[in-house]
């Protein structure tokens, strides 16, 4: 079977690893985990987005990009550049600012941790890795409280 791209694969382990891990999805409170744009009402004070660059657009948001080159031995293998979309998110009826970035950060602390422990995703990049980069805040205090986000990206090298 040919593989065009990996980034399908990575998104789908990534949001089903995230969600059952203990330090995020299944962790006490726990962080909402959603796959790309969500459809829900039910606010979470913790929330996680996987292949989703801005929450907030008024547009289909990016979710990942990709670029490829020839592998140069082989069957003509491919060696796909990935970068996955996430924001992490964290907002309190409180005005504190502090608390709440270092509770966005926690998270992408969380997510980093377990890309660590497992660089190649369990087998779905043979030969390959992953990484965080490009860390983004943006905070703000609103009528609700304290909300901070950051935006980045998880980062994947893949040989198809």
């Amino acid at each position: 079977m040919t593989t065009t791209s990996r980034v399908p694969a990575v998104i789908d382990y990534l949001v089903t690893t995230f969600t059952a891990a203990a330090t995020l999805g299944a962790a006490n409170p726990p962080v909402a985990v959603y796959d790309g744009p969500a459809n829900t009402e039910a606010p979470a004070q913790m929330i996680l987005w996987i292949g989703m660059d801005d929450p907030d657009s008024t547009e289909a948001p990016i979710g990942a990009e990709a670029e490829t080159e020839w592998g140069s031995l082989g069957a003509l293998a491919v060696n796909e550049q990935i970068s996955i979309h996430c924001v992490a998110e964290a907002w309190g009826g409180a005005d504190d600012v502090k608390a709440i970035r270092t509770t966005a950060y926690g998270i992408v602390a969380a997510v980093e941790t377990l890309l660590r422990a497992d660089v190649n995703l369990g087998g779905t990049l043979p030969s390959g890795w992953c990484r965080v980069t490009g860390p983004q805040l943006r905070q703000n205090n609103v009528a609700e409280g304290a909300v901070a986000r950051v935006s980045f990206h998880i980062d994947c090298q893949a040989r198809i």
